[in-house]
């Protein structure tokens, strides 16, 4: 999964810098903008133009079927959710933009943005557990978004699923015991027991993001 990182400029009234509260939920939208064109990266250069900042609006990512563009730090109030400026849904949610351009792969930016939406569970511990963490713009301010999957019979629970695929490694990857290293199982048991991690992948590298979550995982809670 490759992140564009394409910020709005500091200072602009769309993104005032306030620190979020956690975040603890993930908004989704969609931009309402179905015009030819209307991708990523055609709504990263509204984000950092004059109408965007005088309304003022903005979100964190948007996605399409060919990209995901990240428009603001993590930890940064984004104007997106309709509930004001002390209204749960900006100051303690990341917002995310699906697009609905005629000329993209609807379906595809879906399961883009499902992808997106695993990462973020995975990777931010602040957020709720899922599927909690994970809400409707609608739930902030009560308005039709995201429309094409709230329109769509069985659209949400079908989003939820396509998520909770993303979150559920494949039965394959989780290595029998003799794929381990005589050294290291009774570590990885230890781990497993506590949540640190799945088990699966025992001769990868692991990220620097992943390293976090784990060492926040094992100590987090002893704060």
């Amino acid at each position: 999964m490759n992140i564009i990182q394409d910020f709005i400029p500091v200072g602009r009234r769309n993104r005032p810098g306030t620190k979020l509260t956690g975040p603890k939920y993930i908004t989704i939208h969609d931009t309402a903008n179905p015009s030819k064109g209307a991708d990523a990266l055609m709504h990263a250069r509204y984000l950092k133009g004059d109408d965007a900042a005088n309304r003022p609006a903005s979100w964190h990512f948007t996605v399409d079927d060919q990209r995901i563009v990240q428009h603001m730090p993590l930890d940064e109030v984004a104007w997106h959710a309709g509930d004001g400026s002390k209204g749960p849904g900006n100051t303690s949610s990341i917002a995310i933009e699906i697009c609905e351009n005629v000329d993209g792969d609807r379906a595809k930016a879906e399961e883009n943005a499902a992808e997106l939406v695993a990462y973020l569970i995975r990777t931010v511990p602040s957020l709720l557990s899922f599927p909690e963490c994970v809400v409707q713009h609608n739930r902030w301010s009560g308005k039709h978004c995201p429309r094409i999957i709230r329109n769509r019979p069985g659209g949400w629970d079908g989003f939820l699923a396509a998520v909770r695929a993303h979150l559920s490694p494949p039965a394959t990857t989780t290595p029998p015991s003799g794929d381990i290293s005589p050294w290291a199982r009774e570590a990885r048991e230890w781990a497993v027991s506590r949540g640190i991690t799945d088990g699966s992948r025992p001769k990868d590298t692991v990220t620097r993001e992943e390293l976090w979550v784990m060492l926040y995982r094992a100590f987090g809670a002893q704060k």
